[in-house]
């Protein structure tokens, strides 16, 4: 009868866990979307933008078919290391705040980093995607955050 009862509540525990840890993934999927508009819209209202230099930025981009869960910390980091990239290029233009802003709201966004990692090595490095305009490259990592949640 104990083993009953400890097995039932071992079954009800991890269903709880399992349970707070979607509510966890869509929590954070939320969080990094809004951090992904934060960054989009900071970084289109910036001189950059308007001179249309961003016309010629070309980032790695990986595409939802290069998304699984076994790749999902990799292609985030790679999402990081592009907007990186963006906020440099802002940055050599004299827009050092737009820089500074973009890089504070990629700090946030980082704080809800996915924790599924590939311990195999199956998954690309950031430089084996193609290299896509900025508008491609916000509407792919979109994508990916929200399959990464769902």
């Amino acid at each position: 009868m104990n083993l009953w009862i400890v097995l039932t509540f071992s079954f009800i525990l991890m269903q709880s866990f399992e349970s707070t840890n979607r509510l966890s993934a869509t929590h954070n999927g939320k969080l990094i979307k809004r951090e992904l508009d934060q960054l989009t819209n900071t970084f289109k209202n910036s001189n950059y933008w308007k001179s249309k230099y961003q016309t010629d930025l070309r980032l790695y981009t990986a595409k939802i078919d290069d998304y699984a869960d076994a790749c999902t910390q990799p292609i985030f980091d790679c999402y990081c290391e592009e907007f990186e990239v963006v906020a440099e290029e802002i940055s050599m233009t004299g827009e050092e705040d737009v820089a500074k802003d973009l890089r504070n709201t990629l700090a946030n966004m980082r704080t809800y980093r996915p924790s599924k990692s590939d311990m195999t090595g199956s998954c690309k490095k950031c430089e084996e995607y193609e290299e896509k305009p900025f508008q491609e490259f916000l509407k792919s990592f979109e994508s990916i955050t929200q399959k990464m949640n769902t």
